[in-house]
């Protein structure tokens, strides 16, 4: 007798076929997924949140129109504080401790003009003294850097421990500043020994009164720490100091 032929055997090798084909479709479909598809881990989703919000330095604001500029930033802001005659014509880097700015009110006069960044004050340098500061800034004696003397003038200041310095005019307070400083080698100032000031009046011979106030000692380190950067921005700038 010949050999019969299996019905049960041929229905199984037809499903497994289908099988074979459904198994082939699905992976060359995922296949197809994962190469044509960007990893999750490399994309990045940019939302309103991503971009930043730092202020521009003075590099990115040469890039940008004159309303972002730093002394826009400034000049705006002690607009708004009172100073509303005042043009900034440069401007130290802001950080932390505040800026110093080089203003003028009007075409004959330049101010320097400080933001004590942690108390919120604002304090002017006046003309007829701030040149001093300028002049005697990284002069060098045998006994060490020249102290700097300078005045500082907050309006509607407070009056606390420091109120017996210099001189009150109804609520603005002017007063002396002593301030002795080394330089390290990258030009950053840094303080050697205790600011003082004067007691009674603006002019003295004589500093023998220690600033006791964070509030008045953040003023006199914020004006001179920042007049290296301020005149390496008005190099920059090409802007002079007037005589």
């Amino acid at each position: 007798m010949g050999a019969s032929t299996r019905p049960g055997n041929e229905t199984n090798k037809k499903w497994l076929a289908v099988i074979l084909a459904a198994a082939f479709l699905v992976f060359g479909g995922a296949l197809t997924y994962f190469l044509n598809t960007e990893p999750a881990g490399n994309a990045e989703s940019v939302t309103a949140d991503s971009v930043s919000s730092e202020p521009v330095t003075h590099e990115e604001a040469k890039l940008n129109t004159a309303e972002s500029t730093p002394e826009k930033q400034v000049e705006n802001m002690i607009h708004q504080r009172g100073y509303s005659g005042y043009h900034v014509l440069a401007v130290s880097d802001m950080d932390d401790l505040g800026f110093l700015a080089l203003v003028t009110p009007d075409d004959d006069t330049q101010q320097f003009i400080a933001y004590d960044k942690p108390d919120g004050v604002l304090a002017l340098v006046d003309r007829d003294r701030y040149d001093m500061l300028v002049r005697e800034f990284g002069v060098k004696r045998d006994y060490g850097y020249q102290p700097l003397i300078f005045p500082g003038t907050v309006k509607n200041d407070i009056r606390n421990e420091d109120a017996v310095l210099g001189e009150w005019d109804g609520g603005d307070h002017s007063f002396m500043i002593y301030y002795l400083y080394t330089l390290d080698d990258n030009g950053n100032v840094k303080v050697d020994g205790n600011t003082s000031s004067a007691t009674g009046s603006v002019e003295a011979s004589h500093y023998q009164a220690y600033l006791k106030s964070k509030r008045t000692v953040n003023i006199a380190n914020t004006i001179v720490m920042h007049l290296p950067g301020l005149k390496r921005h008005m190099e920059e700038k090409g802007v002079e100091f007037w005589r």
